[in-house]
This record gives structure tokens, sequence and C-alpha cells, in this order.
């Protein structure tokens, strides 16, 4: 499960702490500043967007593109 309360540390209280006990039981959790947080994000997107393009090399070195000139799509479009 995933989940990320937004607040400030001097929202932070013992009925809050209690809450997040009560929800996650034995499980681990992880609290980060957000401009640690809003940094963790950036690096996972442009890991995911890296992986993509890494992707779409391996497919164009393996041959498994379709290469169309634009008077061949011109002409699919007009059907």
């Amino acid at each position: 499960m995933y989940a990320a309360y937004h607040l400030k540390a001097d929202e932070l209280n013992a009925d809050l702490i209690q809450n997040l006990k009560e929800v996650y039981r034995q499980r681990k959790i992880v609290i980060l500043p957000k401009d640690t947080y809003e940094e963790w994000e950036k690096e996972r997107h442009n890991a995911a967007f890296t992986e993509k393009l890494q992707n779409s090399i391996r497919e164009i070195e393996e041959g498994k593109v379709m290469v169309k000139t634009m008077a061949e799509l011109r002409a699919m479009e007009n059907g």
C-alpha cells in the first residue's frame, strides 16, 4: 500500500502517530521531508523514462520498427 500524507511538521501529533500505527500495524513507515520526496519522485520518473527510451532503442536495433514515408502515411490516412 502506498499513501502520501502532506502536512507541516508542527501538525505532527500523538493522535496522527497513533493512527499511523493502527493503519500500518507492523509495516515499516518512511517519513521524508517534502524536498527529499520531490527529488526521489523526480529520480523515479527519470528512471522510468530512461527505461522506456532504452527499450525503444533496443527495438530499433532489433529491427522491430516500421518505416513509412510521408507519402505512404498520407495514402494510409486517405484510405
